[in-house]
């Protein structure tokens, strides 16, 4: 065993697992804002998500559309940009999992597996009120597109870490 090895494990849990969220965050961050992920990844994942959207509103009976990352109605249009993506707080969500020192990676794989198809799939339902929000109360969408709705999302996925955190809380061994 290396001497970082043991030094690593000698720390406390709780210093373990707050460097390791903090360096899990950094190299989300550093990916996220790369002109890899920039260039190649989030123009085709805006536009999944914008066509996503356009057909859960569509199936409220919305006539929309969408165009690259925009969706596109009579009354209104939703273009979603980096930031309005709910990648960082699902990154949050995924960080905080990975982080966890106490459970094996099946106890791991298994909640990211969960959370993160939970959190895309709210997201879509966000980005679907937020275009229901613009057509029937622009002031709404305001708010909800800079304020609430990021606030709102964040919380959700730290409140799905704690869902897991209970799940697995049979698990944990100190």
């Amino acid at each position: 065993m290396s001497a970082l090895s043991i030094w690593w494990k000698s720390k406390s849990p709780i210093f373990r697992f707050l460097a390791s969220f903090v360096a899990l965050m950094v190299g989300f961050y550093a990916f996220y804002y790369s002109p890899i992920y920039e260039q190649h990844i989030m123009g085709p994942l805006l536009s999944i998500q914008a066509k996503s959207s356009n057909m859960l509103l569509n199936f409220m009976q919305f006539k929309t559309e969408t165009i690259e990352d925009s969706i596109i109605g009579e009354d209104f249009r939703v273009s979603i940009k980096n930031g309005c993506d709910g990648i960082e707080a699902t990154a949050l969500y995924v960080c905080a999992i990975l982080a966890f020192p106490f459970v094996g990676w099946r106890k791991k794989l298994s909640g990211l597996m969960g959370g993160v198809v939970t959190l895309s799939i709210l997201n879509l339902f966000r980005i679907a009120g937020l275009y229901i929000a613009g057509v029937h109360w622009k002031p709404a969408f305001e708010f909800l597109h800079l304020h609430g709705g990021v606030i709102i999302f964040t919380l959700i996925a730290i409140l799905l870490w704690f869902v897991w955190l209970a799940q697995i809380k049979k698990h944990i061994q100190t």
